[in-house]
């Protein structure tokens, strides 16, 4: 994938970020192999379904959506509060005081996924396989667009960014993927698809949106993330893995695979 916007803009904003990211951990014991998140410890009286190579969420998805979990290539992991945090929140902004639109905070949205793309496009693409199509997955209840299509248009890449989804009828939230959640609008012809989010908390809205998509007979290929959310609170698994990573030193040249 060629991104046509100033490759030397790019890099130099997003490696200011450094500081900001936290490295995905890579081939490490205990992590799920498709969102990259903690996996909980096997002890005496966990219950079957908790017995695998899957985190809690891709459990939710594979369970309630009849599907393998999407693997997603992160740039970064992130927690709450952070600064990355409030990055990829007030981008776009909320309808209150304390995350209110920050222009400022789009040049630098859209120097992570820029960088990710220039630096890795061409591995993500023998991974998952080239797209002909980009699909930003859309808000819970923000009115369309979703500014991360803005974002992507600005980075002229030599794919298309097409809004492809709505928002459906079916009960969706926080750890409660549903296979109609939303749907797809009409296009001319099916599609190789890469899914594009900001964040990933629990994988609900991006895998609901690949169920949508596959039913109107398009192919996804794969899921491309800025940020995916730790909670270090939520057990002493979490806030392991989360001190883990943040232990590491950022480098774009990592790459997003575990």
């Amino acid at each position: 994938m060629r991104v046509g916007a100033d490759a030397a803009a790019i890099r130099r904003i997003s490696d200011t970020l450094i500081q900001r990211l936290v490295p995905v951990p890579k081939d490490a014991a205990g992590t799920c192999p498709s969102c990259h998140t903690w996996l909980p410890t096997i002890r005496e009286g966990t219950p079957a379904a908790v017995m695998s190579a899957e985190c809690e969420n891709c459990i939710e998805v594979r369970t309630a959506l009849d599907r393998t979990p999407l693997v997603i290539a992160v740039a970064s992991l992130y927690c709450k509060p952070s600064p990355l945090r409030d990055s990829l929140t007030r981008y776009k902004g909320r309808n209150d005081e304390d995350d209110p639109f920050d222009a400022s905070q789009v040049e630098l949205v859209r120097s992570m996924l820029g960088r990710l793309l220039i630096d890795h496009g061409d591995a993500l693409a023998a991974r998952f396989g080239e797209p002909d199509t980009l699909v930003v997955v859309p808000s819970t209840d923000r009115p369309p667009p979703h500014p991360l299509q803005a974002v992507l248009d600005s980075l002229e890449l030599d794919v298309p960014t097409l809004p492809l989804l709505e928002r459906g009828p079916g009960d969706m939230g926080f750890r409660h993927p549903h296979p109609h959640g939303f749907r797809a609008l009409p296009t001319d012809r099916a599609r190789q698809i890469w899914v594009v989010d900001d964040v990933y908390t629990t994988g609900s809205r991006l895998n609901s949106a690949a169920v949508a998509l596959e039913a109107a007979g398009h192919r996804v290929l794969g899921a491309v993330v800025l940020a995916r959310r730790i909670n270090p609170g939520y057990s002493d698994e979490a806030a392991h893995f989360w001190d883990n990573a943040r232990g590491r030193t950022f480098d774009w040249q990592d790459g997003p695979w575990v």
